[in-house]
């Protein structure tokens, strides 16, 4: 039997203990911000197991979100650093509405897909190369952040520095529902804030003397949405939350605002929307529109020759590795505009992150965490 037979072997025979930890994993709830403390027993967990599996590990710690986590296994230079998070979208208390559960050939649960299920496989895909004594001459390492669904604001920096350092970065963030699949581009993000400044007046005696903020947001906001179907999928300008005015008075307010998510395919078309986001003009007589927000996430793209170096190894699977871009980002997004080479989407395959019906596909796991650890093995040695 040959290396890339006895990793897949090993992971079929240890799929159910994997699937354990998974669920003690996922049942750790772990909101980017609600709760720090709960996020730290995240964070915690994953400092013990990669702990006795023979990391070297940090925490960093942090003020409102869990600590981050980085660890190195192994002597020599760098190889590759596996880079995710463990902070999901899910307030504390979802785990009781949707539990970790097995139904058929699908795991569902908070976070499973995103990405909880990707810093399994790269647990599993280091002790699988452990207990075979394949383990590579050079480095691995990981870096675990927990707050990547708010922006890694906390955390971007030290992914960069410490990606820097190694070959090569393998962000261990989902598929999509898709064994031979993985996300070799990501769009851009902007975020922005629109704020109109009119005047306010009693919405019964005095009408005449208001200048609406809530009327020219309306006006903008039909005038975003048509923008945004001129885009054709080169961008999406998707406006997320609006406020204004006090429930329950007759006033009509001064002031109102609302935020807005930009995603953009290329830098080009990033720095174009980006100009016309900071230049929109009022649509009413007597309004001032205040636009401020950002690029804060590049766009990424996967370096070619890392994919077809995963690939050859694929083959092997019988997989016909495909690559595909997503609008949705990553920690990747950063470690690739930094240079460094990188790959995304190697994590479980399957659908619906951020939402109820989240799931993985349990038939994959094995198949994909072996891609992974062959690659390491072959990227050490």
């Amino acid at each position: 039997m040959e290396n890339h037979e006895k990793i897949l072997a090993y992971l079929e025979e240890n799929q159910k203990k994997l699937i354990g930890m998974f669920k003690e994993f996922v049942e750790l709830e772990s909101p980017s911000h609600e709760n720090k403390a709960a996020a730290d027993k995240c964070s915690g967990f994953l400092q013990e197991k990669f702990k006795d599996l023979g990391f070297e590990i940090t925490a960093i710690a942090q003020e409102t979100c869990g600590d981050h986590v980085y660890g190195e296994i192994g002597e020599g230079e760098k190889s590759a650093l596996f880079v995710g998070h463990y902070d999901t979208v899910y307030p504390i208390g979802t785990i009781e509405k949707m539990p970790f559960k097995t139904v058929g050939s699908k795991i569902y649960g908070p976070g499973t897909l995103d990405m909880k299920g990707g810093i399994i496989m790269a647990y599993y895909a280091v002790k699988a190369l452990i207990d075979l004594d394949m383990m590579p001459s050079k480095k691995i390492g990981v870096f675990w952040n927990g707050d990547e669904e708010s922006g890694s604001f906390h955390s971007k920096d030290l992914i960069i520095e410490k990606g820097k350092q190694y070959d090569c970065v393998l962000v261990m963030e989902p598929g999509i529902n898709d064994i031979c699949t993985i996300k070799m581009g990501r769009f851009g993000r902007g975020t922005y804030r629109v704020t109109a400044r009119g005047n306010a007046a009693h919405s019964g005696s005095n009408t005449h003397l208001a200048i609406s903020p809530l009327t020219e947001l309306a006006k903008q906001l039909l005038f975003i949405e048509e923008w945004n179907k001129s885009m054709k999928g080169d961008a999406t300008i998707a406006p997320t939350f609006i406020s204004g005015g006090i429930p329950g008075t007759c006033m009509i307010p001064e002031t109102a605002y609302f935020t807005m998510d930009v995603r953009y395919k290329t830098k080009q078309i990033a720095e174009a929307i980006h100009e016309e986001i900071l230049n929109l003009q009022p649509a009413t007589p007597g309004i001032v529109l205040g636009v401020n927000g950002a690029i804060d996430k590049p766009v990424m793209t996967g370096d070619e020759k890392l994919f077809k170096r995963i690939a050859g190894i694929a083959e092997k699977y019988n997989m016909d590795l495909k690559r595909v871009t997503v609008g949705g980002g990553s920690d990747g997004n950063f470690t690739s505009a930094a240079g460094i080479p990188t790959v995304d989407g190697l994590g479980m395959s399957g659908e619906f992150l951020h939402n109820p019906e989240e799931y993985v596909n349990a038939d994959h796991i094995a198949y994909r965490t072996a891609l992974v650890a062959a690659f390491l093995r072959e990227a050490g040695v």
